[in-house]
């Protein structure tokens, strides 16, 4: 209905205008003609302001595992073909308040090329990152185990290995985390530990191709790991910190295509190397040299943190990833779920080159060329089998809606595929094991990360439980290598790891059960 505003009656006189106001053209000195700070002060002006300037109250800026978005980051690098598609609550996410999404968490509001810089950054800092540590872990430092201890110590040497960079770097990041929190320099908190980081993980990455002894191997790589430690725990807190909410996802998005990019390239740069291991370790040494120098200069430098209060450090904040106020019983059977399905994984994934060299017996390894060759079209399988494994996902996701349901399917694959070469330990047993476990066990990651999100059960407590399930893959891992350690030292044949394999997959499934369980009768 169309509004008419009511006639003036003809009888009544005509209203005069209304009188303006006394000197409604007056302009105020310092007030109307004060000018655009920001268009008036050059650069070198506004740099003299900012440093002369005082800050009443500084603010204190949040620490790295109190944010759910940098607990989600380290937990989106141990699926790197792609992460749940469950959204991690956020509570201080711009979306859920009058904050502008554009900006970061420091209020800063980036640019589209710094947004831009940001993507090839990460995106090329995760590529250099796990093109050298696939390359060491899967086939290098394998080979020169083996080339310095024979079959079952290379084996056995390899556990003791893995596992002591395991566990140093697992201590080092529940310290390099809240250190990095209470850091103040002109460079940012970050920046600096993961220019250390970079530093220590290369200088140590060049010295292992010195190494003749597996005592040597394993003291450098466990400092090496503390380095790399140092450099991930940074770039997950600059990922969650410095990215604005509006772009975290297409940013995280290049980092995994990063991370599955550089993890193929470096299964192949094994196979190139075969034949000169030390020229390989030397060459995933300038891999890391390369992550940590496009993370600095690539990514847009991060901002001062001079002016920033620092809160008092707590035993609190070192032991934020190891435990949670008032877990319920299926959030701990969630982190025993991931904690065995972690060392399934392992077990069959980290000895897979003595396995694959050793197919006919100890006595009758294969050829070392042939070896990387099998080796790494296994790791090619995998990665493709995972791919489909995504989409497959999503499509039990689309008609059911049940992460419950994809979790049972891939824990089930994850035994069969174990228990494949126990039957036939052949090669095509090998070939069989890689597709069906790399499409398992990316399931199980995926359905763990989004079942993981869900259940908890303090919303505003969402980063300390996810750092605690972050945690639990950690010490999977590292209880796998030692289960691997103690096989290969006892048994007659390397098939028998899958065996142990399959058990631990049994168990993950066990504590699935009962977790889904107690969600059923707390729902």
């Amino acid at each position: 209905m169309n509004y008419q505003s009511p006639q003036q009656n003809p009888n009544e006189p005509e209203r005069p205008a209304p009188r303006p106001f006394p000197n409604s053209d007056y302009v105020r000195p310092g007030i109307d003609d004060r000018p655009d700070l920001d268009k008036a002060l050059t650069d070198e002006d506004k740099a003299a302001v900012a440093r002369l300037a005082v800050r009443q109250k500084p603010k204190t800026p949040p620490a790295a595992a109190d944010q759910p978005e940098v607990q989600a980051a380290a937990m989106g690098v141990t699926a790197p073909v792609g992460g749940a598609d469950e959204p991690v609550p956020d509570l201080e996410s711009a979306f859920l308040d009058m904050r502008d999404p554009m900006v970061d968490a420091n209020g800063d509001r980036p640019t589209k090329t710094q947004i831009l810089r940001m993507k090839i950054g990460f995106a090329c800092t995760a590529f250099f990152l796990a093109l050298a540590l696939a390359a060491l872990n899967i086939t290098l430092v394998p080979q020169e185990l083996d080339a310095l201890s024979g079959p079952v110590g290379g084996a056995i040497g390899l556990a003791w290995v893995l596992g002591v960079g395991i566990l140093c770097s697992f201590i080092a990041t529940i310290f390099f985390l809240p250190l990095s929190d209470h850091t103040r320099t002109p460079f940012g908190r970050r920046a600096p530990w993961f220019a250390g980081g970079t530093i220590l993980s290369v200088i140590f990455a060049f010295a292992l191709s010195a190494c003749h002894a597996p005592v040597a191997v394993g003291i450098v790589w466990a400092i090496m790991q503390i380095g790399i430690a140092a450099a991930l725990c940074s770039l997950h807190a600059s990922l969650g910190e410095r990215v604005p909410d509006k772009f975290r996802d297409a940013v995280g998005r290049w980092r995994t295509v990063g991370l599955l990019a550089g993890l193929v390239c470096g299964i192949w740069l094994g196979v190139l190397m075969a034949h000169n291991p030390a020229e390989g370790m030397d060459l995933c040494a300038i891999g890391l040299l390369i992550a940590g120098i496009v993370g600095l200069l690539v990514i847009p430098r991060e901002s001062s943190t001079v002016y920033s209060r620092a809160s008092p450090m707590t035993n609190d904040d070192l032991l934020v990833t190891l435990r949670v106020p008032h877990p319920t019983r299926t959030w701990r059977m969630i982190c025993l779920t991931r904690l065995f399905a972690s060392a399934g994984a392992v077990l069959a994934i980290a000895f897979v080159w003595f396995v694959v060299r050793y197919l006919h017996g100890a006595g009758e390894g294969l050829d070392v060329r042939a070896t990387m060759i099998m080796v790494a079209l296994m790791g090619l399988l995998a990665c493709a089998m995972a791919l489909l494994s995504e989409g497959v996902t999503d499509l039990i996701h689309s008609s059911t809606d049940s992460d419950q349901l994809v979790l049972m399917v891939g824990v089930v694959l994850s035994i069969v595929a174990a228990v494949v070469p126990l039957v036939s330990y052949t090669t095509a047993g090998l070939y069989v094991f890689a597709g069906v476990g790399g499409f398992a066990v990316h399931m199980v990651d995926d359905a763990l990360q989004a079942l993981a999100v869900s259940s908890v059960p303090q919303l505003d407590r969402m980063a300390g439980y996810l750092a605690v399930f972050n945690s639990s893959a950690t010490l999977g891992r590292l209880l796998g290598v030692a289960a691997g350690g103690f096989v290969f030292a006892y048994a007659t044949t390397f098939s028998s790891v899958f065996l142990w394999a399959a058990v631990a997959f049994a168990l993950a499934g066990v504590c699935a059960a009962v977790a889904i369980a107690s969600s059923r009768k707390q729902g």
